[in-house]
């Protein structure tokens, strides 16, 4: 069931705790370089702040340098995600990467996306993945609405159906009809998601490919990563829903480990509730992510496996 992810486990013997080190500091830096757009958004709060009159109001002056901060602010977030952040993303996935294949993974790569000869081809490659992924978002808010408008649509004939009928039984029937078409729509919104967890392997195939083979055309990227993710021998709705599964049943295990914690801090005094409280939040933390740390790892070894069996030749 889970095999995706005891292999990534087996294959990173020795080097996992090196990656989510790695990892952790990684994240860090990134939260550091997003800290230079957050200066645009605290200069504009102060310069509000400090154009308030003894009523509170702000002044034209302040209101117009918080807009302008504001709007700075947000084009420093969009370029610095997209410039400096993806490529570093990258790298981070170099390190997943590498675990997978049994090599100590090492911190330079993590800006390996950043230097001349790779950073273009990464621009490149993330350009096309973004305007794929806001076409695939429109696609599917289009057809969420109409899924809605039909489930409304259904709801209000029922409901108009079942409206001559008095008491207890009109209303217990449009109760029943209600949950039952609700229940629908919840499943059908469930299906339609399913080819977008498709779509991600996809993509996450493309980048691992970008990862491997830099010098390769970028179509010629795509199209490896959609051989990987369709035509490998290992398939690609087997990692899909075993993934799902894995978080449901980490999720599921949380629950019961929460209730019964819940239950014996409850009957201790208010001060241990409190620490017990924080030490529960640090594990429930350090538990999802180590939940996700596997699942990007069963991401790599799904790749590894099948790029091995369709381009033997590159390995």
């Amino acid at each position: 069931m889970f095999k995706f992810q005891l292999d990534y486990y087996r294959n990173g013997q020795g080097l996992h705790i090196k990656t989510i080190l790695l990892t952790i500091l990684s994240s860090i830096i990134m939260v550091l370089l997003m800290l230079i757009p957050g200066i645009a958004f605290i200069i504009g709060g102060f310069s509000l702040a400090a154009s308030q009159d003894f009523s509170g109001e702000p002044s034209g002056g302040g209101i117009a340098t918080f807009l302008i901060s504001m709007v700075i602010g947000f084009i420093l977030f969009i370029l610095m995600y997209i410039f400096i952040l993806i490529p570093i993303a990258y790298g981070i996935l170099k390190f997943y990467k590498d675990t997978d294949l049994g090599i100590s993974p090492r911190f330079s790569d993590l800006f390996m996306f950043l230097k001349k000869g790779n950073y273009v081809k990464t621009l490149k490659l993330t350009l096309i993945i973004g305007l794929i992924s806001v076409a695939m978002y429109f696609i599917v808010y289009i057809v969420v609405i109409i899924v809605e408008v039909i489930f409304f649509a259904i709801f209000g004939t029922s409901m108009a159906l079942l409206q001559p009928s008095s008491g207890s039984e009109g209303i217990g029937a449009m109760s029943i009809s209600f949950i039952v078409i609700m229940l629908f729509m919840i499943l059908v919104l469930f299906a339609l998601f399913i080819p977008l967890y498709y779509f991600v392997i996809f993509i996450v195939n493309t980048v691992l490919v970008h990862i491997d083979q830099r010098s390769l055309p970028t179509i010629t990227k795509f199209s490896i990563g959609w051989n990987i993710t369709s035509k490998g021998p290992h398939s690609a709705w087997k990692l899909l829903f075993s993934n799902l599964i894995y978080i449901v049943a980490a999720y599921i295990i949380i629950a019961i480990i929460g209730i019964i914690a819940a239950v014996i801090v409850s009957l201790m005094p208010s001060v241990i509730q409190i620490l017990f409280a924080i030490i529960g939040y640090i594990l429930f933390y350090l538990f999802m992510f180590a939940v996700f740390y596997f699942l990007y790892g069963s991401l790599m070894n799904f790749y590894h496996k099948n790029k091995n069996a369709l381009y033997p030749k590159n390995n």
